[in-house]
């Protein structure tokens, strides 16, 4: 009896470990939901190939050596880290950027890429060319200078003219067409033409000639500077150059990014677009002149796009990571396998196949 019994625990004590190795995988593999936005090339929408990317790829390592399964999410940036925040989503990426405002409300792995801001603007100056000439004999400037000679022209004319108008009436005739004969006059010494319908016969006349002949060459030479920039500052204010003269543009940028945080603490109020290929779209229909945002996403979506280039300079340096629920307890293998993957040579080949060296 007791090896009928001997015999009956030992198979159901194999019975027990076959049906526990059976339920062993199911049990150990866990799917994390990953929140994430179309931020090309970190997260690039491969169409039936599904995501692809920096991002994309490194979390697949990184799943790998954690041994989960990934539930990938698409949706808005703002709505990704929202997700994060509240507990739906396990993780959050899409090149984002480490800051005071998101730690607030979120846990963030290690940095596992360096960068910074970036500036985008039309590949062609709107200043140049044919139409920078007819904007800039239009501009304010130019009339402003064309109205400030007219001025003066009048003045010498109308000292002419009462110089001449009873001695030289002839030539200068009371009324207003002796004083447009003055003007005329005024006009044809000071650019040197000098038809000679019309010359001072008077003593004051002749001494209002000569200072006005001399007066007439530093006229001229600051009449000609003053047309050359009016002419030239419509494509000087249009250009970009730098961080330093956003304040004075009209300027684009993601909504929900560090991009328009940046811009509003340095005075600028940027227009907070939909996306990034929203903020290009504006660029590219003359609606804003600059768009800000990290420069390897700038510089990868003007690689496809004509008519826009991304200024050499980066400021505001940018820390990327993933963004965790406080408190998360996966924070520290996610850390560890970030290291391990950034520290190895496949992490400069990614690098290196999206963005070049």
């Amino acid at each position: 009896m007791s090896r009928i019994f001997t015999i009956v625990l030992a198979s159901f004590s194999l019975f027990v470990h076959v049906c526990s190795a059976q339920d062993l995988p199911g049990e150990a593999t866990t799917t994390l939901r990953i929140s994430t936005s179309l931020t090309p090339p970190f997260v690039i929408d491969g169409g039936e190939a599904g995501l692809r990317g920096i991002d994309v790829e490194l979390w697949s390592r990184v799943a790998d050596d954690l041994g989960v399964q990934t539930e990938w999410h698409v949706t808005t940036l703002q709505d990704a880290l929202d997700s994060v925040a509240s507990g739906q989503s396990d993780v959050a990426l899409a090149a984002l950027t480490i800051s005071q405002e998101r730690e607030a409300r979120l846990d963030f792995t290690h940095a596992y890429y360096n960068t910074g801001l970036g500036i985008a603007v039309g590949s062609e100056s709107s200043g140049s060319g044919f139409l920078s000439v007819i904007r800039g004999l239009v501009s304010l400037a130019f009339l402003q200078a064309v109205g400030a000679l007219a001025l003066v022209l009048l003045g010498s004319g109308l000292l002419m003219w009462l110089f001449e108008r009873k001695a030289n009436a002839e030539q200068f005739p009371k009324g207003v067409k002796g004083l447009g004969d003055g003007f005329w006059w005024s006009a044809v010494t000071m650019t040197t033409v000098g038809y000679g319908d019309k010359a001072p016969v008077t003593f004051p006349g002749r001494v209002v000639a000569l200072i006005w002949m001399f007066t007439s060459i530093i006229i001229i030479a600051a009449f000609t500077g003053g047309i050359a920039s009016a002419i030239t500052v419509g494509a000087l204010d249009d250009q970009v150059r730098g961080p330093e003269d956003l304040p004075d543009v009209r300027v684009a940028a993601p909504a929900g990014t560090t991009a328009v945080e940046y811009l509003r603490q340095n005075g600028v109020r940027p227009t907070e677009a939909a996306s990034i290929e929203a903020a290009f779209e504006l660029l590219a229909s003359d609606e804003v002149d600059a768009v800000v945002h990290d420069a390897p996403v700038l510089q990868s979506l003007a690689q496809e796009r004509s008519g826009i280039r991304v200024l050499e300079a980066t400021f505001a340096p940018q820390s990327y990571g993933m963004a965790l629920p406080q408190g998360s307890e996966r924070r520290e293998e996610i850390n560890r396998a970030i290291l391990a993957e950034t520290s190895s040579p496949a992490w400069q080949e990614l690098i290196e196949r999206y963005l070049g060296r």
